[in-house]
């Protein structure tokens, strides 16, 4: 039985790396009632965002997750604050490690229909020409408020569903892009009573495979400090987020520590 950790008003899965989870996810079967078969991965960011008031419904939806990792070292330093070393949260599992376990295992299964919905035509024709029994699908740019551009979006990600369902959707694209197509594929399943595929949020981690965006070095990923090579990447765009941004977690963490569970 996996640990849980209930934290940040997630139940966050607690292993000490992504290969356990991994397995456990090929071989889950998902069965609890209220429970949708996805997987999230909050980092601090996120977390900031979706206790935004706009994002609250949001976030109500995306606790319903089945797999939620904790990426993130102040998350993973908060649990142990919290609950003590031993009873914290035993490692940060981020979806850029988890993506390549999950896909060495589709990759040995190859009867398992996927499909991927990503930033570009190049990642999914790599990821076609690895696995032949995958579909892919790179959306133009949209806006989540233009209503037309989203029903586009997902009038081309639900053709994947007429014949030969993937059982397995990877969606790369950004919060809170990725977020919205999952949950409205799920919507679109249950209207028609379809199977809802396991599904994954996986940001940037189809890139990072590809080494078409490059990660952080060992050494900050490591110590917990990839932020920082982030910023130094990209810091026109990160910078602002990670220096300013993603303050109000302090006063997130200090809530959490407050509670009484």
């Amino acid at each position: 039985m996996m640990r849980k950790l209930h934290m940040l008003g997630f139940n966050f899965y607690s292993a000490k790396d992504v290969k356990v989870i991994a397995d456990f996810v090929y071989n889950d079967e998902v069965v609890e009632e209220g429970i949708i078969p996805l997987m999230v991965t909050p980092n601090v960011d996120q977390i900031v965002r979706l206790d935004r008031e706009e994002n609250h419904e949001l976030r109500e939806q995306l606790k319903k997750a089945r797999w939620i990792l904790p990426d993130g070292q102040p998350i993973i330093a908060l649990s142990r604050i919290k609950f003590g070393k031993e009873k914290g949260l035993e490692a940060r599992l981020t979806g850029s490690e988890f993506f390549p376990e999950m896909w060495k295992i589709l990759k040995d299964h190859s009867n398992k229909n996927v499909l991927f919905v990503l930033p570009s035509e190049d990642l999914g024709e790599r990821f076609k020409k690895e696995r032949p029994n995958t579909g892919y699908y790179a959306p133009p740019f949209f806006k989540l408020e233009n209503a037309d551009e989203f029903e586009e979006v997902m009038t081309n990600v639900m053709s994947f569903f007429n014949e030969n369902p993937p059982e397995y959707v990877f969606v790369g694209l950004g919060f809170p892009k990725q977020e919205n197509i999952a949950l409205e594929i799920f919507n679109r399943l249950k209207a028609k009573n379809m199977k809802l595929p396991k599904t994954f949020l996986l940001g940037a981690s189809f890139e990072f495979y590809w080494g078409t965006k490059k990660r952080a070095p060992k050494f900050y990923r490591k110590a917990g400090i990839e932020f920082v090579h982030r910023i130094i990447s990209e810091p026109g765009r990160l910078a602002k987020r990670y220096l300013w941004d993603d303050l109000p977690f302090l006063g997130i963490a200090i809530s959490e520590l407050r509670k009484k569970d």
